[in-house]
């Protein structure tokens, strides 16, 4: 059985060639588009970045420096790598320091079209510090301390030296930091020790790096009270405390005269720091010179008050309060038989010399000058 196909119309030998001339120029001719990827080229010092040279069409791709030369691979500099007709990659490793330079991906198509494009490459560090900044430094009182802040960084880095969380503000004579980082702290004192930090820092990629330092500073002891002549009751209790500054810590004592206060951890108590001494149910022996003595290996430092006990004041006692009852009691009976005798009325004293002694009531005789009459009044103030 045989099947029978339609024709089909068949372009003509001549529309087949005018397509390929047509079409020669875009296969053949076309220029080749280059992109280097990432188009960043900062590279940070001590690392190795890899670059991809992509071309839109197939070509002959090449690295070249600045002056034009095709790149060579070179240990611990340069090392290409192919991938396909379109890419070609290069590593490049940024093993020291050095001025930004320029490199080019140059491409040239089979039809002999070329194309370039350069890259930046920038050397760039992130802030580190290059010797060790020690993390704790000793200075004596009185001297120069100089603190280091010794950072390196692509760009320099921006150096700021802080203390509490805060920017420490540079003080005429006393505190003050170089363009270098060092912070310089003239007749350094004991105030000025603490925790230290110094930051490096570059802005135009927020890169940050900071170090801590602890600052001490050793100093003979001072010693104070905040009074000197306490006087104080007898009987009572009392406590003086000895404010003692200075590095390494002092070791304290007590004295009493000439001799060593007895802690016997009743009369006399002493403060686990050793600097408050109190003494209970004060005494007149107790009265007296009390020094308080501060020694460490830069020196030593003593202050001393003079206690005075005074004799307690008496109290009033249980008689004497009886007494001042009853005799208060009298006055307040005496004033009242007086008003009733004054009123004419029966008295509490008269009522005890008629019914309690048997004293007769004393009469009072009136006259008048027309009728005479006798009565008889009783002096509490009831007429008989």
């Amino acid at each position: 059985m045989h099947i029978h196909h339609k024709d089909h119309k068949t372009p003509p030998p001549g529309f087949s060639i005018l397509l390929l001339l047509f079409l020669s120029p875009t296969v053949f001719c076309s220029k080749p588009g280059l992109e280097i990827i990432p188009p960043n080229g900062e590279i940070y010092l001590g690392e190795e970045k890899n670059f991809l040279c992509k071309s839109t069409v197939e070509a002959t791709i090449k690295w070249l420096d600045s002056a034009g030369d095709e790149i060579e691979d070179e240990d611990n500099r340069y090392r290409q790598k192919h991938i396909d007709e379109s890419i070609r990659s290069v590593y490049v490793t940024a093993n020291k320091a050095e001025p930004e330079r320029t490199i080019q991906c140059h491409a040239e198509s089979e039809s002999g079209e070329t194309a370039t494009v350069e890259l930046k490459l920038r050397v760039i560090q992130k802030p580190t510090f290059v010797k060790d900044v020690a993390t704790r430094k000793e200075f004596s009182a009185d001297s120069t301390a100089k603190l280091p802040c010794n950072v390196e960084g692509i760009p320099r880095p921006q150096v700021t030296w802080y203390r509490y969380g805060m920017p420490i503000t540079p003080l005429p004579g006393h505190l003050s930091a170089s363009p270098d980082g060092v912070l310089t702290i003239e007749k350094i004192q004991l105030s000025d020790a603490g925790m230290y930090y110094c930051t490096a820092y570059i802005r135009e990629r927020e890169e940050k790096a900071y170090k801590n330092v602890s600052v001490i500073v050793n100093a003979a002891p001072i010693v104070h009270f905040n009074t000197t002549n306490p006087n104080i009751t007898s009987k009572s209790n009392t406590s003086f405390t000895c404010f003692v500054s200075g590095h390494p810590e002092p070791r304290i004592t007590w004295k009493k005269g000439d001799a060593e206060v007895p802690l016997d951890g009743q009369k006399y108590v002493l403060s686990t720091d050793g600097l408050e001494l109190s003494i209970t149910e004060l005494e007149k022996s107790d009265e007296g010179e009390y020094t308080c003595h501060a020694v460490n290996s830069y020196g030593e430092h003593n202050t001393t008050l003079i206690l005075q006990v005074l004799d307690a004041p008496r109290g009033v006692g249980a008689g004497m309060i009886a007494g001042i009852f009853l005799l208060l009691l009298l006055v307040t009976l005496l004033a009242v038989d007086l008003t009733c005798y004054r009123t004419r009325r029966r008295g509490f004293l008269m009522y005890i010399a008629t019914n309690v002694l048997g004293r007769p009531a004393p009469r009072v005789v009136l006259e008048d000058t027309d009728i005479k009459k006798e009565s008889v009044v009783n002096i509490s103030g009831i007429d008989a």
